[in-house]
């Protein structure tokens, strides 16, 4: 197993799992083996058929004693604690005592005891996540700043109005969900949210159907792991692929979209 850089810790033959003295154990056509690898074998096997993969973990992290696990779980519970109501604690040395504050806080103390080794401080970021979200920021900018996400939304919303109220309502919903797959949910309820008010003033309407269904559609991120930040951390660790969000997060945006433009005007008429 030098070629897969892989150990042989069991074998099951005939029903029977065979885990002592394996190293001098005569192998049979038709055994399955229980191997232990390690990152090589993922280069190496190729997506072969004779492997099956049941778990990736990756580096065993090294044995916590009781009290440094207790005192982490302590230190996770104060940051929640901090970030729910440091907004009610006055402010130190200008810092507001918001999540970002009390999360550095807890890194710090965890590096400081060792609860973190000091050589997996950099392990734990995803540089490529960061710098995608960053292009993900300086798209959303471009498209902001160029004008080209504002004259696209005011065209299509101008364009349904012939339509009445409920053909701008799926206009806008159809714009901001669009919109949130690219340039996040913030900046595409902040383009829409000026827009759908004016169409609902020309219309003469009531505004808050539209605004209900900016937020809704602005919090339907399903089919694109840019078009939010949690979405791109759970690709890399799911090791999903971009086609993945689609399958599964388009049926689920059609479906958001359906339920919405049903009981959206029921419950909040225009």
């Amino acid at each position: 197993m030098n070629h897969y850089q892989a150990e042989v810790l069991a074998v099951y033959r005939n029903g029977e799992t065979i885990s002592s003295n394996v190293g001098s154990f005569r192998m049979k056509a038709g055994d399955s083996l229980v191997l232990l690898t390690n990152e090589n074998f993922i280069k190496n096997w190729g997506e072969s058929t004779g492997f099956y993969l049941t778990s990736f973990i990756g580096e065993i992290p090294p044995p916590r004693y009781k009290g440094q696990r207790l005192f982490a779980l302590l230190l996770v519970l104060l940051m929640i604690i901090g970030a729910t109501f440091g907004r009610y604690l006055p402010e130190v040395g200008g810092n507001q005592l918001d999540m970002f504050y009390f999360a550095a806080i807890v890194a710090i103390l965890m590096a400081w005891i060792n609860i973190l080794p000091n050589r997996k401080y950099t392990k734990a970021i995803s540089w490529d996540v960061l710098i995608t979200i960053a292009c993900a920021f300086g798209l959303s900018k471009a498209l902001q700043s160029s004008g080209a996400a504002d004259s696209i939304a005011t065209t299509a919303i101008n364009f349904s109005k012939s339509y009445g109220p409920l053909g701008v309502l799926i206009t806008i919903y159809l714009i901001t969900t669009i919109f949130t797959e690219i340039i996040t949910n913030n900046a595409a309820a902040a383009l829409v949210f000026p827009i759908a008010y004016a169409a609902a003033t020309q219309l003469g309407v009531d505004p808050k159907p539209f605004f209900i269904a900016i937020c809704i559609a602005a919090s339907a991120s399903f089919s694109t792991p840019i078009g939010y930040q949690t979405n791109l951390l759970v690709q890399g660790l799911g090791n999903y692929k971009f086609g993945d969000y689609a399958k599964v997060g388009l049926p689920l945006n059609i479906l958001a979209f359906i339920i919405s433009i049903i009981l959206i005007p029921l419950i909040w008429p225009f």
